[in-house]
């Protein structure tokens, strides 16, 4: 296993591979790191470039392990198009589930942005549940980057 921090406009991000395949990304507080591995610095050339706007989606190799129920949530919500939001709701009743159980799962997903739970927010509108250091901060901070991208032609 081996893992890289890097400075991003949201923060410090750690990611971490196992067997050539990302298994997680996620704000930290820790310092930076360096490294040579080059899947990790091609999953960070593409955060980055997620972060600054230049690209809508990410696309290095990626492992997530959870059980069954979980996987069909992070499932739907890559299913979420990029600058657009859903609700715990709206995913549940496709899962025929509860919005609870639903928020559950995004608390296990540890591919931020890859498996974008940043979209998810509550059938009111607000912004609740993000599990991330920087907490609805960062959540914020992620939707109005694509949202502004969004916005242009």
């Amino acid at each position: 296993m081996s893992s890289y921090i890097f400075k991003s406009i949201i923060g410090n991000v750690e990611i971490t591979a196992f067997n050539q395949k990302v298994s997680s990304v996620k704000l930290t507080r820790k310092k930076t790191t360096r490294t040579k591995d080059k899947l990790l610095l091609r999953a960070a050339l593409q955060i980055n470039s997620f972060l600054m706007r230049k690209r809508r989606s990410l696309t290095f190799p990626t492992k997530q392990i959870g059980t069954k129920f979980q996987r069909r949530v992070w499932n739907q919500l890559r299913k979420v198009p990029y600058g657009k939001t859903t609700s715990y709701g709206q995913i549940a009743k496709r899962l025929r589930t509860s919005p609870r159980a639903v928020g559950g799962a995004l608390g296990r997903n540890n591919l931020m942005m890859s498996v974008p739970c940043h979209r998810v927010v509550a059938k009111d509108g607000r912004l609740t549940g993000f599990t991330s250091v920087g907490g609805i901060q960062a959540k914020r901070r992620l939707l109005k980057i694509e949202n502004k991208s969004s916005n242009k032609s």
